[in-house]
């Protein structure tokens, strides 16, 4: 990876697209939490699996994006721009959202609990929605940006690339391997500044591959890396889960290494196939904009579709159509929602 790329002011539509096939895969790993019910004897447990494995990488590559959308947020505006920018799109919608999904538990869903101190201790804690941890790991990162912005440039290749590898090592195998045997992570890898301690590498690796290009042969190469973590994590997860007698998430989580190498082929697939030069007509190109311009959204109101429609239509989370089917319907219509809400004043403000 040695050629730099003339990261210019232009749209890059690859990162819409990325940004939109992402959110469709997070939206079909949670259709297809039928993984965790470890149900060896019946076949679709293992397709549940698979979906998962196979999905891993949706959330990596939002932080991939993240990477290479704001690690050169200097060229574009000052810091104050860029925090207010991100308090706007990210911090008051994950508040107001976890005041939502708070009332939502208790109303909805029976949870007992009600209480401005309840509140305050859901969202410190991270209790409130499980699928929020997304922002409790990218906001930090965001505060943290002003100095991680100031090492990401082209003179500093070679201390990118060191931070990547740190990553790799640190994170991707040596506590990955922790995870593995079920033993606590080294504290003495897990603490290293920068690299680890927050697995910052993701988005620097973002950043990397937007400004250097790759090669065929080692594009290539990753592609071919890439099936075999697939491979690798479905048949290790399928083993240790009846070993354990419980399903093994552990195995394919996004800190490991397959959870790694995955996100990396798909970046390179789309990068390859929507070079940075690629321009669609303006119609499509508006849409890509539309449409990646709500992914948040749906990354944030997605679980309350798949509740309601599990609840009112019946469907069972181990059936084919809420593993194979589901997905596609919540995902249009989170899609619509998200995109209606966004013309509507007021409404407009809080989705992120």
């Amino acid at each position: 990876m040695e050629k730099p790329v003339n990261v210019s002011k232009q749209h890059y539509y690859y990162l819409d697209i990325l940004n939109i096939v992402a959110t469709f895969a997070v939206v079909w790993l949670h259709t297809s939490g039928y993984a965790f019910n470890f149900s060896p004897s019946d076949p679709k447990w293992y397709l549940s699996v698979f979906i998962q494995v196979l999905f891993i990488w949706a959330v990596p590559i939002f932080f991939m994006i993240s990477g290479a959308n704001l690690l050169n947020y200097r060229e574009r505006y000052d810091t104050k721009t860029f925090l207010k920018k991100r308090a706007w799109r990210v911090l008051l919608p994950f508040i107001i959202w976890s005041v939502i999904w708070y009332a939502w538990n208790h109303f909805i869903m029976g949870n007992p609990d009600w209480s401005f101190k309840g509140l305050i201790n859901g969202i410190e804690q991270d209790q409130i929605q499980p699928i929020f941890w997304f922002f409790y790991y990218i906001i930090p990162v965001y505060i943290a940006m002003p100095f991680l912005s100031l090492l990401a440039t082209k003179a500093n290749k070679k201390v990118v690339e060191y931070i990547i590898w740190l990553y790799i090592i640190g994170t991707g195998i040596i506590n990955y391997g922790y995870s593995l045997i079920h033993r606590p992570f080294s504290q003495l890898v897990s603490n290293i500044p920068l690299a680890l301690s927050m697995g910052i590498g993701i988005f620097f690796v973002g950043w990397y591959l937007h400004n250097f290009k790759t090669s065929d042969k080692q594009r290539r190469i990753i592609y071919g890396l890439s099936c075999l973590s697939v491979l690798f994590m479905f048949l290790l997860t399928v083993f240790l889960s009846i070993s354990h007698g419980e399903t093994a998430r552990e195995v394919y989580n996004i800190f490991s290494i397959g959870g790694f190498i995955l996100p990396l082929g798909i970046w390179l697939f789309f990068q390859h196939h929507f070079p940075m030069t690629w321009q669609p007509n303006p119609r499509i190109g508006l849409w890509l904009k539309r449409l990646s311009g709500a992914s948040l959204g749906v990354y944030v109101v997605h679980e309350f579709i798949i509740q309601i429609m599990t609840h009112v239509l019946h469907i069972s989370p181990e059936s084919l159509f809420h593993l194979l089917g589901l997905p596609l319907i919540v995902w249009i219509i989170c899609l619509i929602i998200i995109l209606i809400f966004k013309k509507i004043p007021v409404l407009n403000k809080i989705i992120p």
